[in-house]
């Protein structure tokens, strides 16, 4: 990896998944979550997250902050609205596509498929699918989290989750989206509020739903639903289904995107004034 020098005017915090970073870029402010800031807060223009939540004592800390960089892919952990009226824009690394899309890709039975979600993760899974699916006359289709799905038929032998989770999508999918299927196969990728495990559970009992392959998974019920033998729980490990590595470079090419304020795809933008 090429050394590159930032200005010191970043912060990376929850530094557990950095190591080694100061080797290829330093004058950066490294902060662990149990670590006192060693920091001048005037001057910090960017601040990467992993585990930090990011609401207003972050933004009020931080008076010239202008763009969050978060070392995943959900970005439930910042509150966006605030953001927003703070001028903040917030961009995701998206590290894990690969070994999460995979991860799907292997769980799915043969028969049409249901994608909700058309994220980074969906995106790739799309494009893991596509041979298979055109030379066995299979369909997917991709339904954007935004749009209301009241329920699903048996056209689909597969439903896939890569909804990010917010009011739209929380208890998503529960026993209404499900009630007009039979033997469904369910993977899901996303947080846990987004199902629903009393209905999830009601689901199996009733043979609408005869496998679930889940990453995260509430605490509610979550021994009876793995106990019915039909739940495969990976405890949020699907990121690391191809073997994990750090990709300090993706990293590095968005935090210096960033200082420029030429950002792709980011998932909110920066206001650039501030008082309009």
């Amino acid at each position: 990896m090429k050394r590159v020098i930032l200005k010191s005017n970043i912060l990376l915090r929850d530094k557990s998944d950095l190591k080694g970073i100061e080797e290829f870029i330093p004058n950066v402010y490294l902060q662990g979550a149990m670590e006192k800031s060693n920091h001048p807060v005037n001057d910090i223009k960017v601040i990467s997250n992993k585990f930090t939540k990011i609401g207003k004592t972050i933004l009020d800390k931080y008076p010239n902050l202008e763009w969050v960089v978060y070392r995943g892919h959900g970005t439930d952990g910042i509150n966006l609205e605030l953001c927003k009226q703070y001028g903040v824009g917030v961009v995701a690394t998206n590290p894990n596509t690969e070994g999460c899309a995979n991860w799907i890709n292997d769980k799915l039975v043969d028969g049409n498929t249901i994608i909700f979600g058309n994220g980074s993760i969906s995106k790739r899974l799309q494009e893991l699918m596509e041979t298979y699916y055109s030379v066995n006359g299979f369909e997917y289709c991709v339904v954007n989290s935004s749009v209301k799905v009241h329920n699903i038929n048996n056209h689909y032998k597969n439903v896939v989750s890569c909804v990010p989770l917010n009011d739209e999508t929380e208890n998503m999918f529960n026993y209404e989206l499900f009630k007009n299927v039979n033997d469904m196969n369910f993977v899901s990728i996303s947080r846990a509020k987004t199902h629903n495990n009393k209905d999830l559970l009601k689901l199996i009992a009733e043979k609408k739903l005869k496998s679930i392959f889940i990453d995260t998974l509430g605490t509610e019920l979550r021994d009876e639903l793995i106990n019915t033998g039909k739940v495969t729980y990976t405890k949020h490990m699907s990121w690391d289904y191809l073997g994990h590595k750090n990709d300090h470079n993706k990293l590095i090419e968005i935090i210096k995107s960033c200082l420029n304020n030429d950002v792709e795809n980011p998932v909110l933008e920066r206001r650039v004034n501030k008082w309009f």
